[in-house]
């Protein structure tokens, strides 16, 4: 029912746009095992050489400085592995748990992707080019690599998260501001296949 967002559970859709939430700890990083940790990727199966090619990362890096890194690209648009939060969010931040929420949405300049931490707004800034909508059957994995991305030479199921992770959500909707504030510590309801309530509707 496209009229009420029920197509897809991890549709991207650049104009509505997309939001990542979840909370996580990680008391610490062994780069030895792998340099970044991925959160979530999404890919619609499409080979990275494709102009149908749909592909987003979220991830951890061990490196100094901003830690949460993101990589949107539909065909040749987008954008590859640019940091979205500020330096304050690095190593030591992630130690303790906190709450993190990554949006984005295309804009007439490229990408728009904002950061909240507890609730708080960390970081905006527009990025790339401005992407179409993923075509395809989108498939999400949590806590490592699908397949190698475009540019990388990652294999399939690499980059595994070793962190703490709790109510992971994923909304086929970019949140405002106001609705990361008044939810990230709060339940948020079920039922997006039965209950014709819109904010339901675009919770993944």
């Amino acid at each position: 029912d496209l009229a009420r967002n029920r197509t897809q559970n991890w549709r991207v859709n650049a104009a509505s746009g997309s939001t990542v939430e979840f909370w996580l700890k990680k008391p610490s990083f062994n780069t030895s095992n792998s340099e970044r940790e991925v959160i979530l990727d999404l890919w619609n199966g499409e080979p990275s050489s494709s102009s149908d090619y749909g592909r987003l990362t979220l991830e951890i890096t061990g490196g100094s400085g901003a830690t949460f890194i993101a990589t949107v690209q539909s065909g040749t648009a987008g954008f590859y592995r640019q940091t979205i939060c500020s330096a304050l969010i690095d190593k030591a931040h992630l130690q303790n748990w906190h709450h993190y929420a990554f949006t984005l949405a295309s804009a007439s300049s490229g990408i728009t992707t904002r950061f909240y931490v507890d609730g708080g707004e960390d970081l905006t800034k527009t990025i790339g080019t401005p992407i179409n909508e993923f075509s395809g059957l989108i498939n999400g994995y949590i806590g490592c690599l699908q397949a190698s991305p475009s540019g990388s030479s990652a294999a399939a199921y690499s980059g595994k998260l070793s962190a703490s992770v709790d109510e992971f959500r994923y909304w086929k909707t970019r949140r405002t501001s106001d609705q990361i504030n008044l939810n990230w510590y709060t339940n948020v309801g079920g039922g997006a296949n039965t209950d014709d309530d819109t904010s339901n509707n675009e919770l993944g």
